[in-house]
């Protein structure tokens, strides 16, 4: 019998609901949001006055909350600061004024509503007298329409219309609204990583052949009145779920005859919004049975091999297309980093490129806003059929590395937009900004080192930015980043970086004003955010810099005298296959996961890693074991 003790939840997967970051217990997260739309679109207006008005709604679970944060999106808009708005709130009218320290950097007027004025049920938002509020229409015709929690009145709020919204009185949508809720949510889930049960350390080692009987999952758990934990499991023979080799989640806290790898899933719920269960410590306890040794000695020398991080959230990778081998053919893309020595100097080459395509910013001349597909953004700013932006030249970087095998991604901060680029030789996602001005076209680093915006954000809470610097190669300039520092204050990614080959979801026109799409995951460094109009938040940094590209091999002791039996997990995109080296020689290519190892007497060496469709080769993982009968 052997047990395992987990106190420590902060590298499981967990949803918005849960905050498992700020102590080692898990508990549901202490604010959340409520919204009705994506804010896909930010230009349809709807104004207010003395007797058109427009009203929101939301529903609460609970009522036994500390109040309410109000946030509606209003753009650019600043006449309500001399001349207010009226608010009403379930019958009870307020005054609002728009603070502009309150708008925080900018789009999203905010009022905090006293706990008094809400309920459980409906809850009904009036905006009258003066102002504006901004629509998302609904993108399906009449005939399909959804039920709207957006309605508009011209007379005084005597009756109201849910298909009357926009300028024309002709739109059926919602209105940018959200509800940011000080309270506990009603259910929240977390996720552990694939736990093997065979070597509870996680150290490595090699597993003799044995059997497991049953796992039995306990706790210290807090519930108070009114909340609930609830446990599921599964499990299987693979170090990753496979549907075919393991079984569904199943309730319960005792599993039966388990495979060697179990992931465990935790439901936390309340029925009062002031209340939250807590998860302090859970216990596997692992019945096994050990099976007859072989009359022969196999000893692990060495393992290097990476932890692999994971990320809540998923995230669609751009796979191999046709538009992508005409983005890197049309545009010569490998001759652009050919002259690059290091992998460093042709990630430069390439934002060196990106950033000199075109001038950026000439919407006076020429208004058309691209999407984020690279092939759309050369093709329209190059040919002076629209203009280009940071947004632009943060996805066409994002595209272009994409297109040559790297892993990017587009990276929103305060008003600005670069990229980020899984680096192999540094094992770590790193800044690209190849901007529209001359302080941008650089990665930053510190101390030498490139860093990511979590670093670059980390530094300026610290007041610590005198130490990041902006590397222009290929320029190979190297000089302190003292401008534009300050817009690292937030920062956000789309799920996604296949804008190549898929125009949805996306927003509209992003960049072009205030943030107003609600699609991104945005960092927080606390789980109340200071940014509160978002959904998706976290403050768990492997949301943000998962690991990829990385290969981690587990060994057991094979039936068969001599042999190892080896299972490879992998984390990279678009994965192709393994490549198999044995005593430094490449014995093979698979895509495989398992792989029975015969072993010679003495020193054995194997290396294996993943490569992908592409042709970029990942991290190498490396065991060394000693063989004797």
């Amino acid at each position: 019998m052997k047990d395992m003790v987990f106190d420590d939840f902060r590298n499981w997967m967990c949803d918005r609901f849960i905050n498992s970051q700020s102590r080692r217990a898990a508990k549901l997260s202490p604010t959340y949001l409520l919204t009705h739309e994506s804010g896909i679109v930010g230009d349809v207006i709807n104004q207010i006055d003395r007797t058109v008005w427009s009203k929101s709604s939301f529903d609460l679970y609970s009522n036994r909350i500390k109040g309410a944060e109000l946030l509606f999106y209003v753009n650019d808009y600043k006449k309500t600061q001399t001349h207010p708005m009226k608010i009403i709130i379930n019958g009870s009218a307020i005054v609002h004024r728009q603070d502009p320290n309150r708008m925080l950097t900018g789009g999203w007027d905010r009022r905090r509503i006293n706990a008094k004025y809400l309920k459980k049920g409906k809850n009904e938002f009036v905006f009258a007298q003066n102002g504006i509020l901004f629509v998302d229409p609904h993108a399906e015709g009449v005939a399909e329409s959804k039920y709207s929690h957006s309605e508009r009145s011209f007379d005084a709020g005597a009756n109201w219309h849910t298909d009357a919204l926009g300028e024309e009185f002709d739109v059926r949508g919602e209105y940018l609204v959200r509800l940011r809720v000080n309270g506990f949510p009603h259910q929240g889930t977390m996720t552990s990583p694939a736990i093997d049960l065979a070597d509870h350390k996680n150290s490595g080692k090699i597993i003799s052949r044995f059997s497991i009987k049953s796992v039995q999952l306990s706790g210290d758990l807090e519930k108070p009145t009114g909340t609930t934990i609830l446990f599921e499991t599964r499990s299987g023979s693979t170090p990753s779920f496979n549907p075919r080799k393991w079984s569904p989640w199943q309730p319960g806290t005792r599993i039966k005859t388990p495979g060697r790898f179990l992931q465990i899933r935790v439901f936390l719920k309340t029925k009062f919004a002031d209340k939250t269960p807590i998860i302090k410590k859970l216990n596997l306890t692992i019945h096994t049975e050990q099976l007859p040794k072989p009359n022969e000695l196999i000893e692990l020398i060495e393992s290097d091999q990476p932890e692999f991080i994971y990320s809540s959230y998923s995230f669609a990778y751009l796979q191999p297309h046709l538009r992508l081998d005409r983005l890197r053919k049309q545009y010569c893309l490998d001759d652009v980093i050919a002259s690059g020595k290091t992998e460093i100097e042709q990630l430069a080459l390439l934002r060196d490129w990106v950033h000199s395509q075109w001038l950026g910013w000439q919407s006076d001349k020429y208004p058309y806003c691209p999407p984020w597909d690279p092939l759309e953004i050369l093709g329209t700013t190059k040919g002076n059929w629209g203009f280009g932006m940071c947004t632009h030249y943060g996805a066409t970087f994002a595209g272009c590395a994409s297109a040559l095998g790297w892993v990017s991604r587009v990276l929103i901060v305060d008003h600005h937009c670069l990229a980020e680029v899984w680096y192999e030789t540094g094992q770590k996602w790193i800044l690209q900004d190849a901007g529209p001005c001359r302080e941008y076209d650089a990665n930053y680093e510190i101390n030498g080192e490139p860093i990511n915006a979590l670093e670059l954000h980390d530094a300026l809470n610290l007041d610590e930015v005198d130490k990041v610097m902006s590397n222009k190669l290929p320029q190979k300039v190297i000089e302190p980043m003292d401008r534009y520092v300050e817009t690292f204050c937030r920062f956000g990614i789309p799920l996604r970086n296949n804008h190549l080959t898929h125009a949805e979801p996306a927003e509209l026109d992003h960049g072009y004003r205030q943030y107003h799409y609600d699609g991104y995951l945005w960092w927080s460094d606390n789980p109340n955010p200071k940014y509160s109009e978002y959904s998706l938040q976290t403050s768990r940094p492997g949301d943000f810099y998962w690991s990829i590209n990385q290969t981690r091999i587990f060994t057991k002791v094979a039936n068969k005298p001599g042999m190892l039996h080896l299972h490879f997990e992998h984390n990279m995109p678009n994965f192709s296959y393994f490549s198999v080296d044995i005593k430094g020689k490449q014995i093979e290519k698979t895509d495989s996961i398992e792989l029975m190892w015969e072993l010679d007497m003495g020193i054995n060496e194997l290396c294996v890693r993943a490569v992908n469709k592409f042709g970029r080769k990942g991290r190498v993982a490396r065991i060394v074991v000693n063989y004797n009968k």
